[in-house]
């Protein structure tokens, strides 16, 4: 409404005074002004609006002095307001219980002490105006805060609209990009395409031309010879008998070749356009005794794999991708048969990928529209037992000298505590060195005898010499060391999976040592003897994923396995499949399931259930192991069984 009035005022103010209109009458010119009407009067009107009950309170201006007061800013819209129940009186109270302003009478009809309270109207007002002040200000920050989302609205408009944009011409210019390579590669094709019909059309013109000159022969003779029989006399006849005979004879006696059909090239399109935005191939008929199938390996070790290369010609032993599908399968050692996923490379060549993951004979057979290619069934043996050897005697790059203690790190590497040459040695599987630790910081001569690595890949040496565990990290920064106030003759180390902690043999002590990573000492359980929990010389130590604890008990040749908390649970010999007894020396662990040692007493490294049950005989007499110690295992499928073969110098790896 304030608006509205605003603006009617700016009306009246471009209008000439002339035109104002009394709103009384609406007949005379206004003269004045009521201030509570904001209505313009003219004098009789005047007169009437101060004597009528209603609005003879009301404040009236003449017109400029309106007009002055308002130029000022000094006018208060402030009048006299009248009850509407009781019109001839002001409005003076207000009621604090119906929260309405009243008027005298009021106060003593409807709203009576003490049922209602009444204020004094100004008052409230005042107090109302504070409120509303408070109310106003936040609503100003509501405003602002509206305000301000506003802008923001606004900019997320304009930055969709300007980001549309953008990636309106990124989709173009992508677009226009690909129509370009798909152009490239239609002219690609259809030049291949005509390159591969051109000798072929050029030969079938040939062979047109050749039929053309027999058959023209062929029809002259005939022509000649109906002419010659139909219209020749006699004499004529027979005097070219000899000539027209011998001519027959050698235009019968011609041979003509029947026109070859020559093998095609059709175009197969791509269901989709790859990233590479070829539309498709040109496929054509192969030859198969054209065809190969190469990368056969003499023999494959268990779990390994072998990508075979098919290749396919046509009969001019060019490189072709067939019309026909190339298949692959193989029959396994157990007489099952196995499809083979053949990977097509777009070339005219295939790959084929066997995996061996039994032992025996694997055979191959490759079709293409389903004939086999010459050569199958391609034989492939897979093998298992000892695989490599790593390394011999001396203290270079790849040699050792007396080698006890291996283990894996997260690079899948083979960890070696290098005896005799004081040092640790790190090899790949395939028998490489990487790296020589030999931690030469330290104050004494280290002489490591086993290891243990940490899921961090830290490395935990054991200095038997020493007497101590040395912490390093993989490139060989020594980080502490600890045990010398607690071992005396340890002789193998081994880290829990479940609450890390480091547990250590004590061969002369008979018991095995507990430590936290950080080296502080915590417990211990074990003495001599035979019985129960008891040991004579332990060596080896191995925890697995479900805390079981198994302890290489050498003298007592048996495993003793116990919990987490140091109690016994049961015990299993370490007998062969021959039933001898064996002395365990290492020991490691595959997901609980399996427990792998060395043993000697004929040396061999011997696989058992973690339930004590023999299971097999890793290696074989044949290997000629001479008292292996250390074992660990890889994470492969089947595992590859990683032993030091300690007076052979040399790491072995076998398949089971």
């Amino acid at each position: 409404m304030t608006n509205l009035i605003d603006m009617f005022e700016q009306r009246l103010k471009s209008m000439p005074r002339a035109d104002i209109r009394c709103e009384g009458c609406q007949e005379n010119t206004a003269s004045h002004r009521c201030v509570e009407c904001m209505h313009y009067l003219c004098i009789n009107c005047v007169k009437a609006h101060r004597n009528l009950p209603l609005t003879k309170a009301h404040r009236i201006m003449a017109n400029e002095e309106y007009e002055t007061t308002i130029s000022k800013g000094t006018l208060s819209l402030e009048g006299f307001a009248y009850c509407s129940v009781h019109p001839e009186n002001k409005i003076e109270f207000f009621c604090e219980t119906c929260q309405v302003p009243v008027c005298t009478s009021c106060t003593i009809v409807k709203h009576r002490i003490p049922e209602h309270v009444h204020r004094d109207l100004k008052d409230a007002a005042d107090e109302y105006r504070t409120e509303l002040k408070f109310m106003v200000d936040e609503l100003k920050e509501k405003e602002q805060e509206a305000e301000k989302n506003k802008t923001l609205a606004q900019q997320i408009h304009i930055d969709l609209t300007e980001q549309c944009s953008r990636e309106e011409r990124r989709v173009r210019m992508k677009a226009e990009e690909i129509i370009k390579k798909i152009k490239s590669e239609e002219q690609r094709l259809i030049g291949e395409l005509k390159n591969n019909y051109k000798m072929k059309i050029k030969r079938a013109a040939v062979d047109i031309d050749e039929m053309e000159l027999a058959h023209g022969n062929l029809k002259s003779a005939c022509s000649y010879m109906e002419t010659l029989m139909h219209y020749g006399n006699a004499a004529q006849l027979l005097s070219t008998k000899g000539d027209v005979g011998s001519r027959i004879d050698q235009l019968i006696s011609l041979h003509i070749d029947t026109p070859k059909q020559q093998e095609g090239v059709i175009f197969t399109p791509n269901a989709e356009i790859c990233e590479f935005h070829r539309l498709g191939e040109l496929r054509s008929d192969v030859c198969m005794s054209k065809c190969t199938v190469g990368n056969i390996p003499n023999q494959l070790w268990k779990g390994d794999s072998a990508d075979l290369l098919i290749t396919t010609r046509d009969s001019k032993e060019n490189q072709v991708i067939p019309i026909q599908q190339v298949k692959a399968k193989v029959r396994k050692p157990d007489g099952l048969f196995e499809d083979i996923d053949v990977t097509d490379n777009k070339d005219g060549t295939y790959t084929a990928t066997v995996t061996g993951r039994l032992d025996g004979k694997y055979q191959v057979t490759v079709t293409i529209g389903d004939q086999p290619v010459p050569g199958c069934p391609a034989i492939i043996p897979v093998v298992k037992g000892l695989v490599n050897t790593i390394g011999n005697k001396g203290s270079g790059e790849g040699q050792f000298d007396s080698p006890y203690g291996v283990a894996i790190n997260r690079d899948k590497d083979i960890v070696t505590t290098d005896t005799e040459n004081n040092r640790l040695q790190i090899t790949t599987r395939h028998g490489k060195c990487k790296k020589i630790l030999k931690f030469e910081e330290l104050e004494d001569i280290f002489t490591p005898c086993d290891i243990a690595i940490s899921c961090d890949n830290t490395y935990y040496s054991l200095d038997s010499k020493n007497n101590r565990v040395v912490i390093s990290d993989e490139n060989g920064h020594v980080i502490g060391c600890f045990g010398q106030n607690e071992l005396k003759n340890p002789s193998g180390i081994g880290i829990s999976p479940v609450d890390g902690s480091v547990y250590v043999t004590e061969d002369d002590e008979h018991c095995v040592k507990i430590y936290t990573q950080r080296g502080q000492y915590l417990r211990s359980f074990g003495s001599e003897g035979r019985g129960q929990g008891q040991f004579k010389g332990p060596w080896g130590v191995v925890i697995g994923f479900s805390g079981l604890v198994f302890v290489a008990d050498f003298w007592n040749r048996r495993i003793q396995v116990f919990n987490s908390h140091d109690q016994y649970l049961y015990s299993f010999d370490c007998r062969s499949e021959d039933g001898e007894m064996r002395n365990p020396k290492k020991l490691s662990i595959d997901n609980d399931k399996y427990v792998y040692v060395t043993a000697g007493n004929t040396d061999s490294v011997l696989k058992f259930e973690s339930s004590g049950k023999f299971v097999c005989r890793i290696d074989s007499d044949s290997d000629a192991l001479y008292w292996p110690t250390g074992v660990a295992l890889t994470d492969d499928v089947p595992c590859r069984v990683i032993v030091a073969d300690t007076d052979n110098n040399c790491i072995r790896v076998f398949l089971q």
